[in-house]
């Protein structure tokens, strides 16, 4: 029976090797942490089953004592701020380990090797850290001595342990006991290190120990502790050359011979060296949940204004931790990411600029583990002031959205809602904040969904939110989709053009100029230049300068294309010659005339480009239709430049008919018909013909006994019609007819640009 009970507890043990104790954590055995430092205990790391955080674990090196038990006890019931916190423990039977878990600590020891390294020795983050953690330790003495009355006993290095945060612990309570003759430090003196046991105690005299106060062996200690750190090597507590002078004057105090005359913890907490303003930031944190809420928006920005001058263990692992917990705590039940379910008070606001700010320091992937989840989950709050301050980072943290993210109804449908809130500031911080996630928009969010709030905006209200939705078209282009930049770009930048915003014309004419990729020759021409003429003449003296340089860029370009063109033109026109001559000559069709046509020159093209008789009646009407004009106003010779000029119908006359041939009795030099630059070049000289219209070398009119000059006779015959007008009748006709048809056309057309129908 005694076999069975041994063998059993064998594999009781062998199976709890890598376990605490049957706790619901487990050890890395291989992740040991100065074992040779703690005299009772190993330090191990270890992970919760529950959450995998992580944890430190102390293991007794020897079974179960008193000890070892004591240390469990009085960690157990010493809940402080600056005392190791204590997580579970276990106290095995049968002769088994004392196990204890707390957070997640390291030695002193380790920690200043470690901050030296990083920061450089006696460097100031050095010094700041360092007194953080002797203002810590002080703290935790007036607890444990003043309000607890109980004596450490055992304070030295390994005893002291310290947060990722860089928040110095007190441990290792093995000795800790009332002040009697039954105390653990009493009894077990010899384990104490010598170079921080205080001399009555070297003595022996405890009786001199019961009757002073309590707190004179763990200040003493205390000092001893002080010159350790800044003379690891010392052999008394005289040696304080190596102690800053601020710190001096106290390890003097703490070390005197008489134990009634050492300095008081809270007497200690008073000198002037604890005053740092970092010190002073973090006792507020500790505080936090009790302040109010104006101290902590006082707190919040002053943080976030000195964030760059604090050690960066302790932004990363001290600062954050406490401001995620205020989000963690105050945001009110509900899960997802539903607008309304969350609540937070409106101080807290004030904090994410500070929280983010911190995270930044963080790698990508840490961040996306640490922070990203309180941001996500602050994207449900309804608080404005909370979705003010999201949107203003908005370019801090979006790098680290991902697609799926930023497509969800968590983050976009969310930020979606500022776009038609009743809060301008919120609206234009909206629009801004599309410049960070446009480029993880799916297609429908961004060519369809963000299009029509963009539509909207720029009727806004307020001028800049229309400015700066016109900004925001702009730089996200080259993110929309070809068929979205045809049917937006060009609207949109046309309208604030129209804008009676100044800056938001201004705003049209810069983002035109930076899209000038995505429009044609033919916008240009026909949309761009009519859009920003106008301009040219605006009240603003910043528009009109800018639309002179738009106006002068978009001139050169429209030229050179124009020369391009016609570089085409002559290629084009050489390829078909050359194709031509290599074709088989084929007959060519007879034309009415006998006679060789002439060169169609450039100065004759209001001719008819047929060269076929007309009649006398034919040519009669002809020169009468010039009174008769279609009624734009304009010469219609320049209708010759779109269309060639239908021949006209012969007009029955008793004239008869004459021949239209080319006169080639004398060579006379072709003179170009050039019209006039005056302003009644229209209507010519009624007196005598022009020699435009029967040049000297270009057209004759011959038949036998038919004189030449006798067009009104044309007239005379045939049925009777109304008598002919004067020439001033004729003229205040034909004026009258011309000023009511443009004035017609002009109403049609937009005044200066502004009724231009460029809306979306």
């Amino acid at each position: 029976m005694q076999f069975l009970k041994s063998t059993v507890m064998g594999l009781g043990s062998a199976f709890t090797m890598g376990s605490v104790g049957g706790l619901p954590y487990t050890l890395d055995m291989n992740e040991q942490k100065s074992n040779d430092a703690l005299v009772d205990f190993l330090l191990l790391k270890g992970k919760s089953k529950n959450d995998g955080s992580g944890v430190s674990v102390f293991k007794s090196k020897v079974p179960s004592n008193a000890l070892t038990q004591n240390a469990l006890r009085r960690i157990k019931t010493l809940r402080h701020p600056n005392v190791l916190a204590y997580i579970d423990g276990v106290d095995v039977p049968n002769n088994g380990h004392v196990f204890i878990v707390t957070e997640e600590v390291t030695p002193l020891t380790t920690y200043l090797e470690d901050i030296r390294r990083e920061y450089g020795s006696n460097s100031d983050d050095e010094k700041l850290l360092v007194t953080w953690g002797l203002k810590s330790i002080l703290s935790a003495l007036k607890f444990l001595n003043n309000d607890v009355k109980l004596i450490h006993g055992r304070l030295n290095p390994q005893s002291i342990f310290v947060t990722k945060g860089g928040e110095w612990k007190l441990g290792g309570f093995e000795l800790t006991s009332e002040p009697n003759h039954s105390a653990l430090f009493v009894q077990n003196d010899s384990t104490v290190d010598p170079r921080f046991k205080a001399p009555e105690c070297t003595r022996r005299e405890w009786a001199s120990v019961f009757s002073a106060p309590v707190y004179a062996l763990d200040m003493y200690a205390l000092a001893c502790v002080i010159i350790f750190i800044y003379y690891p090597h010392f052999s008394s507590p005289n040696d304080v050359s190596h102690v800053p002078s601020n710190l001096s004057t106290m390890v003097k105090r703490s070390t005197d011979m008489s134990p009634t005359r050492r300095i008081n913890p809270d007497q200690a907490l008073q000198n002037s060296v604890f005053n740092l303003h970092f010190l002073q930031q973090m006792a507020f944190l500790d505080e936090l949940a009790i302040k109010g809420p104006e101290e902590k928006i006082e707190f919040y920005k002053d943080l976030c204004a000195t964030i760059e001058s604090l050690p960066k263990h302790s932004a990363l692992f001290k600062v954050l931790p406490a401001l995620k917990s205020v989000v963690d705590f105050g945001i009110a039940t509900g899960t997802g990411g539903k607008a309304g379910n969350y609540k937070l008070d409106p101080s807290e606001s004030h904090m994410l600029p500070a929280m983010v700010k911190i995270g930044s320091q963080l790698p990508p992937e840490e961040f996306k583990e640490q922070v990203l989840p309180t941001l996500v989950k602050l994207f449900g709050c309804n608080d404005r002031a909370v979705r003010l301050q999201l949107l203003q980072m908005m370019e801090s943290f979006a790098v680290h959205f991902d697609a799926k993210l930023v497509n969800s109804s968590v983050i976009f449908d969310n930020i979606c809602t500022g776009f038609h809130d009743t809060s301008a500031i919120l609206r234009e911080y909206t629009v801004k904040s599309m410049l960070h996630i446009a480029d993880k928009l799916s297609d429908s969010n961004l060519n369809t969904k963000l299009m029509k709030f963009f539509a909207k905006l720029q009727t806004d209200p307020e001028p800049a939110i229309r400015t700066n939705t016109t900004i925001c078209l702009g730089k996200i282009a080259p993110h929309l989709n070809a068929s979205t930049r045809g049917k937006v770009l060009l609207p949109a930048f046309c309208r604030a053009l129209k804008d009676s915003f100044p800056h938001a014309r201004l705003a049209g004419l810069r983002t035109l100029v930076a899209c000038d990729e995505y429009f044609t020759y033919q916008d240009v021409a026909c949309v761009i230049i009519p859009a920003i003429s106008p301009l040219m003449l605006d009240i603003s003296p910043s528009v009109r300068d800018e639309t002179m340089t738009c106006m002068a860029e978009y001139i050169k370009k429209i030229q050179e294309e124009a020369r391009q063109m016609k570089i085409r033109e002559a290629e084009e026109e050489q390829k078909s010659k050359d194709s031509a001559a290599n074709e088989p000559a084929q007959p060519s069709k007879s034309i009415t005339s006998s006679h060789p046509s002439p060169p169609l020159s450039s100065s004759s093209w209001n001719e008819a480009p047929s060269y076929s008789k007309p009649s006398v009646s034919a040519f009669s009407a002809a020169a009468v239709d010039d009174f008769n004009d279609d009624g734009d106003a304009w010469d219609d010779d320049l209708d010759d430049l779109a269309s060639p000029k239908k021949e006209p119908e012969p007009i029955q006359s008793s004239v008869p008919a004459v021949s239209l041939s080319w006169s080639n009795a004398t060579p006379a030099k072709t003179t170009p018909v050039v019209p006039k630059k005056s302003d009644d070049d229209f209507f010519g000289n009624w007196d005598a013909p022009s020699s435009s219209r029967t040049g000297s070398g270009s057209l004759s009119l011959s038949q036998a006994g038919v004189p030449t000059s006798s067009f009104s006779n044309s007239k005379t015959s045939g049925p009777a019609t109304e008598p002919k007008k004067s020439l001033q009748e004729r003229r205040m006709e034909s004026k009258a007819k011309r000023d009511t048809l443009g004035a017609m056309k002009l109403q049609s057309k937009p005044k200066g640009g502004q009724n231009w129908d460029w809306d979306m």
